[in-house]
C-alpha cells in the first residue's frame, strides 16, 4: 500500500472513530508521523529508519485496535529495513554488525514471509562469511577459516564463490581429495566462466606442483596419479606434459610416455631449445619399447640446451648408436 494512500485510510480512521476523542487523534498522527518517516528513510539512513519503526509499534501499542492496521505495516517493513542497514555496514567493512541484522532480516522476513528478502538477506550473510573465511585463510588461520567457510555453506551451499573460498582451504592445507571435491563444486554450481577457469587453473597448478616433485625424487608410480589430475584440468600446459611423460617412462608405461612426448612437441614453438626436453623423453621412450633407431633419432632432437649431455650420453654410452 503506498503511503498516501495508507495515511489518508488511517486519518479516515481517525474521523470516523470521533468518540475517541482528540487523545487518540494526536496519537494517532503520531503514529502516521513515524511510519512515514521510517518509509522516507529505508534506504537513505536505515538505523534511522529502524528507530522511528520501533517508535511507530510502540505507540501502536499504547492505543490499542485503531492502531492494529498501521501496526501491522509497520512490522512487515522490518525485514527490509534491516537487511538495507545489514549491507549498509557490510559495505563499511562493520561485518560482526552486518551480520547481526542480516541475522534480523531473515528472522523478520521468516515472520512476514518475504521471500524475495530473505533470499537476498541470505545471500549477503553467506558473501560476508566466504569473505571472512578467504581474509583468515590469507592469514593462514586455516582453522577460522573453516569454520567461517562452513558457515558460508551452510547458509548457501549453491553459492561458487564460496565453494572457490573451500577449494582454496583445502588447498593450503593441502588435503588433495577435499580439494578435488570443491573444485569440482565450483564447475557445478558457477554459472561464470572466468570462477570456473581459476579454479580449474589452481587445480592443475596444485597437482602439477606435488606430481613435479615426485617425479624429481623418482617417485614415478605416485606422480603419475598427481599428473594425470593435472592434465584433466589443463592438458596443455607443457610443463605437465614433459613431467608426465617421464613419469610414464619411469613406470614402463612407454607407448603413453611417447603419446604425451609427442603432444609436448605438438604444442611447443617449433624451437629446437624448447622440444628438447621432448624428444629426450621421446627417446626414452623409443629406448623401453626396444626400438634403437628410433631413440637415436630422438636423442639427436634432444641435444640442445641443459639436454645435450645427457641426449650425447644416451647416444654415445647406453644405445651406442651408429654400432
Amino acid at each position: 500500500m503506498k503511503v498516501k494512500s495508507f495515511v489518508c485510510l488511517a486519518l479516515t480512521a481517525v474521523f470516523s472513530l470521533g468518540f475517541l476523542g482528540n487523545v487518540v487523534a494526536q496519537d494517532l498522527t503520531e503514529v502516521i508521523t513515524a511510519y512515514n518517516t521510517a518509509l522516507q528513510t529505508m534506504r537513505s539512513d536505515p538505523a534511522a529508519s529502524v528507530n522511528s519503526l520501533k517508535s511507530c509499534i510502540d505507540l501502536c501499542g499504547k492505543i490499542g485496535a485503531p492502531a492494529d492496521s498501521i501496526k501491522t505495516a509497520a512490522n512487515s517493513k522490518f525485514a527490509e529495513t534491516y537487511f538495507n542497514l545489514g549491507t549498509k555496514q557490510a559495505g563499511a567493512k562493520d561485518f560482526t554488525s552486518a551480520v547481526e541484522n542480516l541475522k534480523l532480516a531473515i528472522q523478520f522476513g521468516e515472520k512476514t514471509n518475504n521471500a524475495e528478502v530473505l533470499k537476498r538477506s541470505n545471500g549477503a550473510l553467506a558473501q560476508i562469511y566466504y569473505i571472512q573465511a578467504d581474509a583468515a585463510r590469507t592469514a593462514k588461520d586455516l582453522v577460522k577459516a573453516q569454520e567461517l567457510i562452513g558457515m558460508s555453506l551452510a547458509v548457501d551451499s549453491t553459492s561458487s564463490r564460496a565453494w572457490i573460498v573451500q577449494a582454496f582451504i583445502y588447498r593450503d592445507g593441502d588435503l588433495a581429495d577435499n580439494f578435488e571435491f570443491a573444485v569440482a563444486k565450483v564447475e557445478e554450481t558457477s554459472k561464470n566462466a572466468n570462477e570456473t577457469k581459476m579454479a580449474k587453473q589452481a587445480a592443475a597448478k596444485y597437482f602439477l606442483g606435488d606430481g613435479s616433485k615426485l617425479v624429481n625424487g623418482s617417485k614415478f608410480p605416485e606422480a603419475v596419479a598427481f599428473l594425470e589430475k593435472s592434465m584433466k584440468y589443463d592438458d596443455t600446459s607443457k610443463d605437465m606434459l614433459f613431467f608426465l611423460a617421464k613419469a610414464y617412462n619411469g613406470t614402463s608405461q612407454f607407448d603413453k610416455g611417447l603419446e604425451i612426448a609427442n603432444k609436448g612437441i605438438d604444442l611447443e614453438e617449433d624451437v629446437p631449445e624448447k622440444e628438447a626436453k621432448f624428444w629426450f623423453e621421446a627417446g626414452a621412450a623409443f629406448a623401453g619399447k626396444g626400438d634403437k633407431t628410433k631413440a637415436c633419432e630422438a636423442y639427436k632432437k634432444a641435444m640442445f640446451g641443459q639436454f645435450a649431455e645427457n641426449a650425447k650420453y644416451e647416444i654415445e654410452v647406453t644405445l651406442k648408436c651408429g654400432k
